[in-house]
């Protein structure tokens, strides 16, 4: 069996709670490993609020702050 199809077995084993939260960490571990992966996104009671902000935005008020 290759990885692929193992991987596959795997997934459709699972409940659809737990795929849901595979999605998610999968998602973190792109945004961690590829440069070109989209930011991340707020969910739950965050979803609705506008939220942009980027490295930049950070280092600048930790400046503001410090």
């Amino acid at each position: 069996m290759t990885e692929h199809a193992e991987l596959e077995k795997a997934i459709e084993s699972l409940p659809w709670v737990a795929r849901r939260e595979l999605m998610d960490f999968l998602a973190y571990l792109q945004q961690k490993y590829c440069a070109d992966a989209p930011n991340a996104k707020l969910g739950g009671a965050w979803a609705a609020i506008d939220f942009d902000v980027d490295d930049v935005n950070v280092r600048d008020l930790r400046k503001r702050v410090t």
